[in-house]
């Protein structure tokens, strides 16, 4: 054993935390120092983006096989596969089969996982995998939509990351590993990528009186205030986890009583969510480390660093509907993934139900996310029946809009427990015990609404809504505020 290692099964013997995870802790704390000698010393003023490509992918390359070892051979497989569709498939249809193949691979790994460690949380390679299954797919639509698509057809988000060449093989790769994303991510796009490693996402805009920031804007607050809020989530889920742990699901008997069931349920929500906030705050907060996630400046000249921003707390645990809880506030930029490759591109089917599928694929094949994702789906269609029919009766006086989402938001944290948490139980039999609770009441009630209410008067202008149905900003650092881009 090398000396890391050692020191990462010290640790574990301690603390008696599996070693898998104190070994990738260690090396995510091991981020904090290089991302400050990114930031500085090797900041793109002093140094070429090559320069920081090869540093970047170098301890990226590093990182992953400290955690994974072979297994990172497989990465590679992948990653080189996926390179050579973007020069040999058809620019109309590259998209597509890069689709299938990074799917496929990622599919053959759930199931392999599944055969192997059913039901396990032991750490390998399919975690990293997932990452690049967004970034693999990322390139294959820009490039699609650079060579393949006329420019009036391509909305602003489209216009600003599309590519007209394949990237070499060096950046390709250079973006698969480098080490802020990956060993965890979250993804960008590749345009977002070069512009931070050639140093075009800082140059400074001009603001609307005529006046430019003096200087690059500075990543210590954000990477300390996103550490400490991450230190925050992770002891909220610490303490909640000595009162309750999932096996509490399966007593009946305390389960059986309504405000035993819905505590419980409120908690081991809270015992999820914190979990990863915590790990989604201390990633964003690794990449402002070293100045990545900087998107401009918003309305009073203060700088924004939400780039990699995955989770908004307050969005999710104050939702007023379903869409905040589940896209505008939870896992973001897998949000703003399915979004890109699939929602905005469907044609002829339901784009929302297309997302849900592709999501549920990437997840992974535990009956419970499928018990998640099948719930969700009614419930998103049920939601929006009912915001048709019954919010124009609440808009009459500010008292009653203030009502209307008072309610709106303890019925959307319901649902919200109810349909996540087979999510977290995995197995079949452990969902529907849940589920059977409840006597499926909140699942019977949203499919009442979701097929037999009438669909009401859309409201706004006509454009798509839906929970996956946020729209993306054109992040670009020359506008004070980011224009919006059309999702129509």
């Amino acid at each position: 054993m090398g000396p890391f290692t050692i020191l990462a099964q010290a640790i574990s013997d301690k603390i008696g935390f599996p070693i898998d995870q104190v070994r990738l802790l260690l090396l995510l704390a091991l981020c904090y120092p290089l991302g400050a000698v990114f930031c500085t010393i090797l900041s793109p003023r002093h140094v070429s983006a090559t320069t920081r490509h090869i540093f970047s992918a170098s301890v990226g390359v590093a990182m992953v096989w400290t955690c994974f070892g072979w297994e990172i051979l497989i990465l590679f497989g992948v990653v080189g596969g996926s390179y050579a569709l973007l020069w040999l498939a058809p620019a109309t249809v590259v998209q597509r089969y890069s689709m299938v193949w990074a799917m496929g691979c990622l599919s053959a790994a759930h199931i392999y996982r599944l055969l192997t460690d059913y039901g396990g949380y032991t750490m390998d390679y399919t975690g990293p995998l997932m990452v690049h299954v967004q970034k693999i797919t990322l390139v294959a639509y820009a490039l699609h939509d650079g060579l393949a698509r006329d420019e009036s057809d391509l909305n602003a988000d489209q216009k600003l990351q599309q590519i007209h060449k394949p990237p070499s093989l060096f950046e390709y790769i250079c973006y698969m590993f480098n080490f802020q994303s990956a060993l965890c991510g979250p993804s960008c796009t590749f345009k977002q990528y070069l512009r931070y490693m050639d140093g075009s996402d800082l140059r400074q805009p001009q603001t609307t009186d005529g006046k430019a920031p003096s200087g690059p804007p500075s990543p210590l607050w954000p990477t300390l205030s996103k550490l400490m809020y991450s230190l925050l989530c992770f002891s909220v889920h610490f303490t909640v986890s000595k009162y309750y742990s999932y096996d509490i699901i399966s007593d009946s008997k305390y389960m059986s009583s309504l405000p035993s069931l819905l505590i419980t349920s409120f908690m081991l929500g809270l015992l999820t969510r914190f979990r990863y906030y915590f790990g989604w705050h201390l990633l964003d907060s690794i990449h402002n480390a070293s100045g990545m996630g900087f998107s401009g400046y918003d309305s009073s000249g203060n700088p924004k660093w939400d780039i990699m921003t995955n989770c908004e707390v307050m969005k999710v645990e104050l939702p007023v509907n379903l869409r905040m809880a589940a896209n505008d506030g939870w896992n973001i930029t897998t949000s703003k993934w399915l979004r890109r490759v699939c929602y905005e591109r469907v044609k002829g089917a339901d784009p929302n139900l297309m997302s849900f599928i592709l999501s549920a694929f990437w997840h992974g094949f535990y009956p419970g996310y499928y018990l998640m994702f099948v719930f969700f789906g009614i419930a998103n269609e049920a939601s929006r029946k009912l915001r048709r029919l019954i919010r124009p009766h609440f808009q009459t006086s500010d008292f009653m809009k203030r009502f209307y989402d008072v309610i709106t938001t303890l019925v959307t944290k319901c649902v919200v427990d109810f349909g996540y948490l087979p999510f977290i139980l995995l197995w079949l039999d452990k969902g529907l015990l849940y589920w059977s609770y409840f006597y499926y009441i909140p699942l019977v009630a949203v499919c009442v609404v979701a097929f037999l209410f009438p669909s009401g008067k859309r409201e706004g202008s006509g454009s798509k809504t839906g929970v996956i149905s946020s729209k993306l900003p054109s992040e670009t650092t020359h506008n004070i505020e980011p224009e919006k881009a059309k999702t129509d």
